[in-house]
């Protein structure tokens, strides 16, 4: 029961902050350009970081070369062919299970 709530109240806080902005931004304002590239390009940066991690590091010791490294080297191929975050994302992820179902 003390878990339900510990994950109720995380979930009321994350959402009472991601509805802060909205309100204290909200109307007619327009954000300075410089706000809307970082806003932009946040995602992306923490979407890389967990992927960097995840190559990086297995349960806290070094991981080895194998089908991680090999569907991030596919996925990378596809992001710079076609700049597309959604085909990257998909491709990189079919890969992986690929090269995992061939035992990698």
């Amino acid at each position: 029961m003390m878990l339900f709530l510990a994950f109720l109240l995380a979930g009321i806080g994350t959402y009472l902050i991601r509805i802060s902005g909205v309100t204290l931004l909200g109307g007619d304002r327009e954000l300075p350009e410089s706000v809307n590239k970082t806003l932009k390009l946040i995602a992306p940066a923490a979407l890389a970081a967990i992927v960097a991690n995840a190559l990086i590091l297995n349960g806290g010791e070094w991981r080895g070369f194998g089908a991680w490294h090999l569907a991030a080297i596919v996925a990378i191929g596809v992001a710079l062919w076609t700049r597309s975050m959604g085909w990257t994302l998909v491709v990189g992820a079919i890969s992986f299970a690929a090269l995992l179902a061939l035992g990698l």
